[in-house]
């Protein structure tokens, strides 16, 4: 039987909550002797709705490093990742250019970065932009999250729920354009539309979708969304509908991330179900992977962890296990595209000069 196909994972979190700035630092340096008082500070400290999304159990407490991703993935014939930003605390639009330069200088780097900058700023990004650039030759998108979601329950990570429309967000997507950069959107199932819009309105711009789009309580109830069975259809109907709108725009590919959220609502973060088996995560998940492969194509379609995020869930050898039953049905070429190849073409990873 032939290797399974090498994998480039094109969406992990790094962070060193010890030394660099983040809003969980401090927290970390008073009462992390002690994870159990760690978290117990944590729950009070934090809103509801943030330990909601992240869940209790959770793995941004701790430094995730190369070492550690290298450690989850150890069986799984990993070859190279890209870093996604991950809650680098910017006072200045300047300061975000600081994760960048961090990242440069691991010994285990990204073969790709995507930092944040504030697109609001319009044409103003531009240095901040530029600056990107000159702190890192692996520096290849920016990610600016539209998640918003009009349950109180749910946790928003943008103030402004029409930011997608914004004319200074688009001026803001229009410098990436101008200076080889493409665009990592995160947004919930309701606002694929406005994701959609934004694909049409800037066809030259390579944009990935995170998370598949994240239809929040589509495997159960979370934060008050998906509490029946009838919601929970309409909620699957939108985002199949919203999945296939922002497919019809070649110039976006999705991410299969992300599906194991708590926020997804599948409950797998709970005690006692943190050892379903990959079958069992190939069941609940498939339809959602399939879809996404039936529209916009194996070409267009990546597989990602979203480690360490997803790992308050399974571990990143059941997960790729699931994924490798779900895409079974597919041919060599398909899956090669799946695992690696879509991720190499849209983040411009040239491996085999690392």
């Amino acid at each position: 039987m032939a290797s399974p196909i090498e994998i480039v994972d094109p969406h992990i979190h790094l962070f060193d909550v010890h030394s660099t700035p983040r809003e969980q630092t401090p927290l970390v340096k008073l009462f992390g002797w002690n994870d159990r008082v760690l978290r117990s500070v944590a729950k009070r400290a934090f809103p509801k709705e943030t330990i909601g999304f992240f869940g209790e159990d959770n793995h941004i407490l701790a430094d995730y490093l190369a070492n550690e991703f290298r450690g989850d993935s150890t069986t799984c014939n990993v070859r190279s990742y890209v870093h996604v930003q991950a809650g680098w605390k910017n006072k200045q639009p300047m300061d975000a250019v600081g994760e960048t330069e961090w990242l440069d200088t691991l010994a285990d780097p990204p073969a790709g970065i995507v930092g944040y900058a504030d697109l609001t700023l319009g044409t103003a990004v531009t240095p901040v932009l530029k600056a990107h650039k000159a702190a890192s030759s692996r520096m290849r998108g920016i990610r600016h999250m539209l998640a918003h979601h009009p349950s109180k329950g749910v946790m928003d990570f943008t103030e402004d729920a029409s930011l997608s429309g914004r004319a200074a967000f688009r001026s803001g997507l229009e410098q990436l354009e101008q200076h080889d950069l493409s665009f990592d959107a995160w947004a919930y199932s309701h606002q694929l539309g406005g994701v959609a819009d934004v694909a049409k309105a800037h066809p030259n711009l390579p944009i990935a979708l995170c998370h598949a789009g994240t239809p929040v309580g589509y495997g159960g109830e979370f934060g008050g969304v998906g509490v029946t069975e009838s919601e929970r259809g309409q909620i699957a109907a939108q985002w199949e509908d919203g999945i296939s709108a922002v497919a019809a725009h070649e110039n976006v590919s999705v991410k299969l991330s992300g599906l194991l959220m708590p926020v997804v609502g599948f409950g797998l973060e709970e005690p006692g179900r943190q050892s379903a088996s990959a079958e069992e995560i190939a069941d609940l998940i498939g339809p959602l992977v399939r879809h996404c492969i039936d529209v916009f194509g194996p070409q267009r379609c990546m597989f990602a962890s979203n480690f360490p995020v997803d790992k308050v869930s399974t571990s990143y050898h059941t997960l790729i296990a699931a994924m490798r039953t779900i895409t079974a049905q597919d041919d060599d070429r398909a899956q090669s595209d799946l695992f690696q190849g879509t991720a190499k073409r849209f983040y411009r990873l040239d491996l085999d000069h690392e």
